[in-house]
């Protein structure tokens, strides 16, 4: 969508005084094309000034591979190298060898050096990603010293990895006793990508998502890898996948920021001399050919937390030309936005509004990803019934809209949007820029090319002049003679007990065939991995940085406070490139307890419902055509100094031009106190569209509803957590989805009665970030605000008392997945608390030095670990999808006995003490700016005083913490998600169903 497109191009963009502007456009004059440095040549050079920067496009002359640096007033420098990597098959090989190649490597000879790396920097970004065709290793650091360590551990992993053996087993797959030191334990499969699959697929959006994309896209198949086809994947398959592939003559490098470029060169071609040229893989795979209209109907599972009437998920497909045209692109996003984005969107009125659907489904949207722009349009939570009518609507409207002509008001809005979003200072201006054409540059689009706006903005300008523009690209794609591609998803009973028995059947036919010489070697290497993961490993070939790169001091933000019609406000001056930001909270303290649930409901009907005299489409293009957004959500915090204590709020945002913080602010307050609760027919949309794929964020995030659901019992903010965004949360969502229409008056008077207490100004408090030159101007805009808004109408009472029941339990949510998600709640301390600091500190060294080992590389989990929130004082142990639950529990029950009679060094503290540091110093977007403060009530003094306990932590600070919090108190409360397995004592444990209507 272009919304999306556009908003990966905004970024951080510094107030550049003129010399500086000279000094960025002398980039392209220091390095004119044809320049040769260091092996490389230039290329091509492009001046960007409405993004402030300069891009360079070279090529590494010995092996031919690309680069492109784009240099920029900015410190947060990123660094990435990528290879084609076509899959042959579904085995997930591109994935597998991703994570195989950083388990190792020669230079760094040591198990997991990326993970190890974490803690040794102070990276703001480290990762590595697997898309369709490509494979890409990112990191983003202030750091220059760091930046060469990774850079050099990077290259090293991809280009020398062991790629041992034993690491493809523990990463990929492997047969194994479930008990690898017990050989009359039964056989099993095991793997952290074939399980992260299994829970990959447990997600029902990815599901439809990715089967859709096997069917329009044979030719492209499945990177990230089917667990039924991951089995067949063979570690010499592995090895020959790299040797192809991963070589520099294979290798696209991107980096960005004020890091020289000759210092990038000169290392790069010493790594790279190295090889020598290699047959690339240009090879670019397209979809299918689309001359008629193509049909597929697949099974997925059924979605517990739905209406179980309403379980299809259909879609249309059109292909828009090819991809590399990128005006086309341009002109077809605002089309297609046009056509589907927002509350005026034709689609959206027609296919959601009236009721056809919940929500969208996974695949609707521009795809530009692929050699063709893709179109999908297409509703989940359908009634097998109303198929047919799904299809002739999408149809007609099409044929409607394109007769009565696009509303190109709104392309003014989308325009002003973008033109926002381009200004707008993010922290990750260099991630985003390198996310946006990485797919592009893949397929044969100059990536120099991608950074174009002004030009094409003109152009368009002018061609919107000429008679039905826009109408001419959906006459060309989209009525109703064009070939299209629809695709099913039809729900299943039983769905994930099919894929259990295909498992099993799959597992037994492997065990079936093996003779006793091949069992004989499946427990050795069990067992040799399993001894191999033991080890204490020498870590001293690592680069690493020291506490001494940490400054004691942290960077204060210059904040003023005054009062305006008796409001708090707070005032930020920054370079804000002519923007200004709002934010606001209104306390919802005196909202009475019965109510609580009833809040993310609320915060959502103001931005949904509309008002009596306007329909959220109108009001929803004044926003677009007047600020860059606004938003309303509910903020629950506790006071700094008192775990016990809660405060809640509803948070309020928005940006604009510093000309227009006027209409910022008209319009929230028309939100505020203007909607019409009694707009039925939105509130039961807006209802649907909130129940709609809950099941499928549970299999994304399962960790943290499994941790949320634990600590619920020790805090009262952890209790209201639990309401407000937890698992009862969802299901009571679900409940209010299964009201029949006579009942949605009961909904709508417990809104009114939130809004009659809760907007008011004087339970309101305000911040503001703009440039200095515009602060004088947003005074009188607050008191216009702030007058605006109703004095207290009504009162809930005293303070609701939320009081957390303290009762510790063990309780298991059935849901359809393949995995489980384990979370464990232990109570801790408030923000000030001297123990804090230590318990933050062990949560880190849990991670790494015993639960990332016994839970991911041992257990197979895809992630686990220890995390302690500083903010709540909930000190916490998880897994994330996870095919052993039980090893988990016992791990975490002894966690704390192994923190106490481990030998920490001086060193395990610093890697953790760096680890932790990376956020607390990561940059952040201006916006945000001066909000700790705002919204924890947490003052820089505060800050700068955890910030020294931090660096002060000691061992005894570790054993002391972990004796007294993980092995004296075992006061602790469990949640685990997944399928109901025999391991579960029902004696034990409280068995909750989370079915519909509950």
């Amino acid at each position: 969508m272009l919304a999306n497109m556009l908003r990966r191009a905004s970024g951080r963009i510094s107030v550049l005084t003129n010399s500086r502007i000279r000094a960025l456009a002398s980039v392209a004059d220091a390095y004119p094309v044809g320049t040769r440095l260091h092996g490389y040549e230039v290329s091509k050079s492009k001046h960007v000034p409405e993004l402030d920067l300069v891009a360079l496009k070279l090529r590494h002359l010995p092996t031919g591979a690309e680069h492109l640096h784009v240099a920029r007033d900015d410190d947060n420098n990123v660094f990435s190298i990528a290879f084609k990597t076509n899959p042959p098959d579904a085995t997930g090989v591109p994935h597998i060898l991703e994570h195989t190649t950083l388990c190792g490597s020669e230079k760094y000879n040591v198990r997991d050096p990326f993970f190890k790396m974490l803690n040794r920097s102070l990276a703001n970004f480290m990762n590595a990603m697997t898309a369709s065709d490509y494979t890409y290793y990112p990191f983003a650091t202030t750091n220059e010293a760091d930046f060469a360590n990774l850079r050099d551990v990077y290259l090293d992993a991809t280009l020398h990895p062991l790629l041992r053996k034993l690491d493809f087993l523990q990463e990929g797959w492997r047969l194994e006793h479930a008990d690898p030191t017990n050989r009359e334990s039964p056989l099993t499969f095991k793997g952290v990508v074939y399980n992260e699959m299994k829970g990959q697929m447990s997600d029902s959006s990815y599901l439809f998502y990715i089967r859709f994309q096997e069917s329009i896209y044979p030719s492209l198949n499945n990177s990230g890898g089917d667990p039924a086809k991951i089995t067949n994947l063979t570690y010499d398959g592995l090895k020959s996948f790299h040797a192809k592939n991963y070589h520099p003559s294979n290798a696209k490098v991107y980096t960005y920021g004020n890091f020289p470029l000759e210092h990038h060169l000169e290392h790069l071609d010493s790594m790279f001399s190295q090889f020598t040229p290699s047959p690339r893989d240009v090879e670019v795979k397209y979809p299918i050919k689309l001359t008629e209209t193509k049909r597929v109907i697949e099974e997925g599972p059924i979605d517990p937390l739905s209406d179980p009437a309403r379980q299809f998920k259909t879609s249309l497909t059109w292909f828009l030309g090819p991809s590399y045209d990128l005006y086309d692109g341009l002109c077809l996003s605002i089309v297609t936005s046009l056509l589907t984005d927002g509350h005026a969107s034709p689609l959206y009125q027609a296919l959601i509004e009236s009721d056809l659907g919940t929500d969208f489904s996974p695949n609707t949207g521009l795809d530009t990803s692929s050699p063709v722009n893709i179109f999908s349009v297409g509703l989940q939570g359908v009634a097998e019934e109303n198929l047919t009518v799904v299809e002739e609507t999408i149809r007609n409207v099409m044929q409607k809209t394109y007769t009565e002509g696009l509303d190109l008001n709104r392309v003014e809005g989308i325009l002003h949007q973008a033109e926002l979003y381009r200004k707008h200072k993010v922290a990750n201006f260099g991630m985003n820029l390198l996310n946006r054409i990485v797919s592009g540059w893949f397929n044969n689009v100059d990536p120099l090319e991608m950074l174009e706006w002004n030009s094409y903005v003109t152009r368009l300008r002018e061609d919107l002049k000429k008679p039905r523009f826009l109408e001419s690209y959906m006459e060309k794609y989209l009525l109703a003679d064009s070939p299209v591609f629809a695709y099913t998803m039809v729900p299943k009973e039983n769905y994930s007990v099919a894929l259990s028995k295909e498992e099993e059947d799959r597992l037994q036919s492997r065990v079936v065939n093996l003779t006793d010489a091949d069992k004989e070697n499946v427990y050795e290497l069990g067992v040799e991995l399993l001894q191999k993961q033991n080890e204490k490993e020498d870590l001293s070939s690592l680069p690493t940085l020291h506490l001494a790169d940490i400054p004691l001091e942290m960077k204060r933000t210059e904040l003023e406070h005054v009062r305006v019609e008796n409001v708090p406000l707070q005032l930020h001056a920054a370079p804000t490139n002519g923007l200004t930001y709002m934010h606001g909270l209104m306390s919802l303290q005196d909202i009475p307890e019965d109510l609580h649930q009833y809040l993310p409901l609320f915060a959502e009907a103001l931005t949904n419902l509309g008002t009596i005299s306007k329909t959220m489409a109108e009001l929803e293009e004044e926003i677009k055509l007047k600020t860059g957004g606004i938003s309303v959500a509910i903020h629950l915090c506790n006071e700094p100094a008192d775990i016990d204590s809660w405060k809640l709020s509803l948070a309020l945002s928005g940006y604009s031009l510093e000309k227009d913080l006027d209409e910022v602010f008209r319009l929230l307050t028309v939100l505020l106190t203007e909607t019409n609760f009694d707009n039925y027919e939105k509130l039961r949309t807006l209802i649907r569209g909130m129940a709609s794929g809950a099941a499928d964020e549970i299999a994304s995030n399962g960790h943290a509803y499994a941790i949320r659901a634990a600590a619920s019992v020790l805090t009262p903010r952890a209790t209201l957590a639990e309401k407000l965004s937890g698992m009862e949360q969802v299901k009571f969502v679900a409940k209010l989805d299964a009201y029949t229409d006579e009942q949605l008056p009961l909904i709508s008077e417990k809104l009114k009665q939130i809004a009659a207490i809760a907007i008011a100004n004087n339970q309101l408090k305000v911040a503001l970030t703009c440039s200095q030159d515009a602060m004088e101007s947003t005074t009188p805009a607050v008191a216009k605000f702030v007058t605006g808004l109703p004095p207290v109408k009504s009162s809930g009472g005293s303070v609701a008392k939320v009081v957390a029941s303290g009762e510790l339990a063990s309780t298991f949510y059935k849901m359809p997945f393949q995995v489980n998600y384990v979370g464990i709640g232990i109570r801790g301390v408030p923000y000030d608390h001297p123990d804090g600091a230590p318990l933050q500190v062990l949560s880190n060294l849990l991670t790494r030095k015993y639960l990332h080992a016994e839970i991911r590389e041992k257990g197979g989990a895809y992630g686990g670990g220890a995390t302690y929130d500083a903010m709540s004082g909930v000190f916490g142990f998880y897994s994330y999808r996870d095919p052993n639950p039980e090893n988990t529990l016992r791990t975490a029950a002894t966690v704390g006995e192994f923190a106490v009679s481990y030998e920490w060094t001086d060193r395990d503290l610093e890697e953790a003490k760096l680890g932790i540091f990376q956020g607390i110093d990561a940059p952040i977007s201006a916006d945000k700016e001066g909000l700790v403060l705002f919204m924890n009530g947490i003052t820089d003094d505060m800050r700068q005083q955890r910030r020294e306990r931090l660096l002060r932590v000691s061992v005894e600070d570790i054993k002391d913490v972990a004796k007294r919090y993980l092995v004296d108190n075992t006061d602790r409360s469990t949640a685990v998600l997944g399928p109901l397995e025999s391991w579960v004592d029902n004696s034990k444990w409280k068995i909750a169903d989370a079915g519909f209507g509950m």
